[in-house]
C-alpha cells in the first residue's frame, strides 16, 4: 500500500476510522535522517495491521517532503499530512490524538527505532492493569528509564543493534511492570480512557517539554496509573528535533519550574523513583542490564591473607569461577593489599576481573550482587557488604559454630556470633550452603525466612595441588617407615582423639609406622588437651605420633601423596574435601559419612560404620595391605571428586545471583535487628559488644539476663521498662570498672575469618 497524504486533521480522521489497534503517531520536523531510520524500523517491526500516522510539522528540509516516493509501497499503513506552519510538538500530538479518533495512541519521537515485537508487548503492558493510563518501553536516553546504566543516558553497548537489544532485554524480563510517576515522551502508550478522561496535552507546555508529565499527573489526581514496559527497549538518538541549543535548556527549565509549582510532590517522587533502591523500577532496570552486560559481581576477598587455607582457598577459586563465567560481566575482587604472591598468581589473566583495596571500597561500588563466600563474623563486615551493591548474597557454610558453644572462651561470644548469623540470614537476598545438610539445618533451626532466595552450592575439587615439598619438622623416620594421615584443625569435632585409639589399635595389630596430625590450632574447643591426657596413658605411643600443626599447601601436597591412609573422623563437615583431596592425590581415606559427608561421598567408598577403635583399626589395616581395596576406594572417591568443579559451583552461583536480582532489595539492617531477636549485638562498640548485656553476664543473675534480652527482643511493652532499663544502664556502667579490677569480666572470643573456614579443614 502506498502512502496516504492527506491535506488535514480531518481527512486524516476519516482515513483512520476503520482501524481498531492503537495508531502510531510520529510528529517531524527536519532531522531526515532519524526519520528515516525511524519509519524503516517501525515499517520492519511492526503488525501489518498497524497504521503509522506521520505529521510534518512544517519541516524546511525538502527531503522531508519526498517521504512518500522514498518509502513506496508497504504494509503496515502509512498515512502522513503536513502543517502550513510550524506549531510545535504539543500542538502535533494534539492533532494526532484527534485524527486517532475512538483508537489508543502510541506517540514515538522522529529520533527512535523500535525493535521487533515492541508493538504487542507495549500494548500488554498498557493493558496489564485497568488502572493504566499509558506505557513507556525502556531506551537508551530516557532519565529514569535509562539502560543499561540507571539513570544515565548513553549509547548501546558494544556490538550490539538496536534490535539485538530489543531482543536480548524482553528476553531477560520478568515483566515486573513497574510503576513510574510519569510517562516519558520518547515513546508513550496512551489509552483513549485516559484521554478521555483528562484531555488532551496543555498548549501551554508549547512548543514542547514537560507537556507528558503535566498529562501523567492529571491522570494520577483521577486515579490512573503510568507503568514501565520493561519488557521493550527501543533506541532513542535524543534531541533530534529540538536540538540541545541555549534556547532550548532555558525553555526547559522554564517549564520544570512550571511542573513544580502545579504539582509540588512530583519532583520529590521522581526522585524516589530514579534512585530508590529497593524499588521495583530499579530491579527492572537492573534485569534488562544483566541481560545486555552480564551481573557485575563483588566478591569479599578480605579473608585473602598471606596463609593459603581451606577458607581461602575457595575464595579464590570461586573468583577465578566467576570471572570465567559467561553470565557474569564483571568480577570485582576486594582483596587486601599488598596482595600475596598466592593471590597475585591466582588471579593473573582474567580479563573481566578488576581487584580492590578495601580501603577504597568504602560506598558503593555499583555491583548487582556482592557475595561473601565464607561466614560473617562481625557486624561491621556486615554493614560494609551492605553499601556495595543492590543485592546481598552470603555463603552459610555449615553450623558447627553456630551449635557449639564450646568454640568460644564465654557463653557471650557464642551469643554474639549467634545474633551475626541470624542478622546477617535476615538480611541477606540470598543464601548459599554448602551442603544440602547445612540448608536443612539452617532452616529447621529458624534462620531463613519462607520464601528467601537460597541454593545449595557445591565446591569444586579441581584446583590446583601445589608442588609437593617435604613438611617441615617431620622427622625422617616417617616418611621411611609410613604414616597415618589425620588432616584438619583441632576442632573437638574432627575427633582426633578417636584417631589416637584407632591408631594405638593398629600399632597393636603390628602396624610399624606413624600417626601424623596436621592442621590449624584453633584457640578455644580444641581436643589437643583429650589428646595429651590419652598419650600420657600411654606413653609408649607418643613417640609414634607427630603433630605438626598447621602446614603450607606444598606440605599438604607431600602428605597427601605419601600417606599409607587418610584418616578422616569428623562427625561435622560442611562440605568434606579431605577425602576427595587425598583420593586425587592417589590415597585411600577411610572418612565417617556423617552430616554433608553422608550426601557427598559416593556409595562405592568404603566409611566408618562401627565407632569402636578396634573394628575402625583392622578395617583400616586391611585397606593398607590390600592393594586391590586401596585402588577401588581411591578411584570410588576420585570418580566422585571429578563431579565437583569449580565452573558447575560459578554456574551454580550465578543461577542464585539471578534469582536474587529478579527479586525487590530486600530489609536494611537496621529494619532486621529487632524482628530477629538480637540481643548481643552494639554497633556504637568496637568488636559488637553491647556494654549492659557483657556486665550483666558477670553483675547479675539469670533472671536479670532474661528480662533484658526480652526487652531487647520487644517481646514486653518498652514503656513500663524503660525508667528500669535507663538505670540498670547507667548502675552497669558505674560499676565497670569495679567489675573489671576484680577480674569477673572476660572478653569473648571470635574465631578470625581465616580459622573459621567451610569445615573448619
Amino acid at each position: 500500500m502506498p502512502v496516504i497524504v492527506c491535506s488535514s486533521v480531518a481527512d486524516a480522521h476519516e482515513t483512520l476510522r476503520d482501524g481498531t489497534s492503537a495508531v502510531v503517531v510520529v510528529p517531524i520536523h527536519n532531522a531526515y535522517e532519524d526519520v528515516v531510520q525511524c519509519l524503516e524500523a517501525l515499517v520492519r517491526n511492526s503488525p501489518a495491521e498497524t497504521d503509522l500516522l506521520l505529521i510534518d510539522d512544517a519541516s524546511t528540509d525538502p527531503r522531508i517532503a519526498m517521504l512518500p516516493e522514498r518509502v513506496g509501497v508497504v504494509r503496515p499503513r502509512i498515512v502522513l499530512f503536513r502543517h502550513a506552519e510550524n506549531r510545535g510538538f504539543v500542538r502535533t500530538v494534539n492533532d494526532g490524538f484527534v485524527a486517532a479518533g475512538r483508537r489508543d495512541v502510541i506517540v514515538i519521537n522522529s529520533d527512535v527505532i523500535v525493535g521487533p515485537e515492541w508493538f504487542s508487548r507495549l500494548r500488554d503492558a498498557a493493558y496489564s492493569d485497568s488502572r493504566i493510563a499509558t506505557a513507556t518501553p525502556l531506551t537508551n536516553n530516557g532519565t529514569i528509564v535509562s539502560v543499561p546504566q540507571r539513570n544515565i543516558p548513553g549509547e548501546l553497548p558494544a556490538r550490539f543493534t538496536p534490535d539485538g537489544v530489543a531482543t536480548a532485554v524482553s528476553a531477560g524480563s520478568s515483566k515486573l511492570r513497574p510503576r513510574l510517576p510519569t510517562c516519558v515522551g520518547h515513546c508513550m502508550y496512551i489509552k483513549r480512557m485516559a484521554l478521555d478522561l483528562v484531555g488532551a496535552f496543555d498548549e501551554g507546555f508549547s512548543p514542547g517539554y514537560g507537556e507528558e508529565v503535566d498529562f501523567s499527573q492529571r491522570c494520577t489526581l483521577s486515579g490512573l496509573a503510568h507503568v514501565c514496559a520493561d519488557d521493550v527497549f527501543v533506541y532513542h538518538r535524543g534531541g533530534g528535533s529540538f536540538g540541545q541549543s541555549p534556547e532550548v535548556r532555558e525553555l526547559r527549565r522554564r517549564h520544570e519550574d512550571f511542573i513544580a509549582r502545579r504539582y509540588p510532590f512530583y519532583h520529590p517522587w521522581v526522585g524516589c523513583a530514579a534512585n530508590g533502591r529497593g524499588a521495583v523500577l530499579g530491579t527492572a532496570i537492573a534485569e534488562a542490564r544483566c541481560a545486555l552486560l552480564g551481573m557485575t559481581v563483588v566478591v569479599d576477598g578480605s579473608a585473602l591473607g598471606q596463609s593459603l587455607m581451606g577458607t581461602q582457598r575457595g575464595v579464590l577459586e570461586t573468583i577465578r569461577a566467576l570471572a570465567r563465567h559467561p553470565r557474569i560481566g564483571k568480577v570485582i575482587a576486594v582483596v587486601p593489599t599488598p596482595h600475596p604472591d598466592y593471590v597475585r598468581d591466582a588471579l593473573r589473566g582474567y580479563p573481566k576481573l578488576v581487584m580492590v583495596a578495601p580501603e577504597e571500597a568504602r560506598g558503593s561500588l555499583g555491583a548487582d550482587v556482592v557475595y561473601r563466600p565464607w561466614q560473617i563474623f562481625s557486624l561491621e563486615e556486615l554493614e560494609r557488604l551492605r553499601r556495595w551493591g543492590e543485592h546481598l548474597v552470603v555463603a552459610q557454610l555449615d553450623l558447627i559454630l553456630f551449635n557449639n558453644p564450646g568454640y568460644y572462651s564465654s557463653w557471650y561470644g557464642w551469643a554474639r556470633y549467634r545474633d551475626l548469623t541470624r542478622l546477617a540470614l535476615a538480611v541477606a537476598d540470598g543464601v548459599a550452603f554448602l551442603s544440602g545438610h547445612a540448608e536443612a539445618e539452617s532452616r529447621e533451626a529458624g534462620l531463613i525466612a519462607p520464601g528467601k532466595p537460597t541454593k545449595v552450592v557445591y565446591h569444586g575439587t579441581d584446583h590446583a595441588s601445589a608442588e609437593p615439598m617435604l613438611p617441615e619438622g617431620l622427622p625422617p623416620e616417617v616418611a621411611r617407615r609410613g604414616f597415618v594421615l589425620c588432616l584438619g584443625t583441632d576442632y573437638c569435632h574432627k575427633n582426633r582423639g578417636f584417631a589416637l585409639r584407632v591408631f594405638a589399635e593398629m600399632v597393636g595389630r603390628g602396624y610399624d609406622g606413624f600417626l601424623v596430625h596436621a592442621g590449624f590450632r584453633v584457640p578455644e574447643g580444641s581436643s589437643r588437651p583429650m589428646e595429651a591426657e590419652y598419650l600420657l596413658g600411654h606413653p609408649g605411643l607418643a613417640s609414634r605420633v607427630v603433630s605438626l600443626g598447621h602446614i603450607p599447601e606444598e606440605a599438604r601436597a607431600w602428605l597427601y601423596r605419601h600417606a599409607n591412609l587418610v584418616l578422616h573422623p569428623s562427625l561435622y563437615e560442611g562440605f568434606g574435601l579431605v577425602p576427595f583431596e587425598a583420593a586425587l592425590a592417589g590415597a585411600p581415606c577411610l572418612s565417617s559419612a556423617q552430616s554433608a559427608l553422608a550426601e557427598l561421598l559416593p556409595d562405592d567408598a568404603e566409611f566408618i560404620v562401627e565407632w569402636e577403635p578396634g573394628v575402625v583399626a583392622e578395617q583400616a589395616m586391611a585397606i593398607i595391605g590390600d592393594e586391590g581395596r586401596r585402588a577401588r576406594l581411591i578411584g570410588a572417591l576420585a570418580r566422585r571428586a571429578s563431579e565437583f568443579t569449580w565452573d558447575r559451583t560459578a554456574g551454580l552461583l550465578a543461577d542464585l545471583f539471578d534469582v536474587v536480582c529478579r527479586a525487590v532489595r530486600g530489609p536494611e539492617i537496621e529494619a532486621v535487628m529487632g524482628e530477629v531477636g538480637v540481643v548481643a549485638l552494639d554497633r556504637h562498640r568496637p568488636g559488637g559488644a553491647r556494654p549492659l548485656m557483657d556486665l550483666l553476664e558477670d553483675a547479675y543473675p539469670p533472671q536479670v539476663h532474661e528480662v533484658m534480652r526480652a526487652i531487647a527482643q520487644r517481646r514486653v511493652l518498652k514503656r513500663p521498662f524503660v525508667a528500669a532499663t535507663v538505670f540498670a544502664y547507667r548502675l552497669a556502667s558505674a560499676m565497670r570498672s569495679v567489675i573489671v579490677r576484680r577480674g569477673r569480666r572476660q572478653e569473648p572470643a571470635t574465631p578470625s575469618s581465616g580459622e573459621a573456614g567451610s569445615s573448619m579443614t
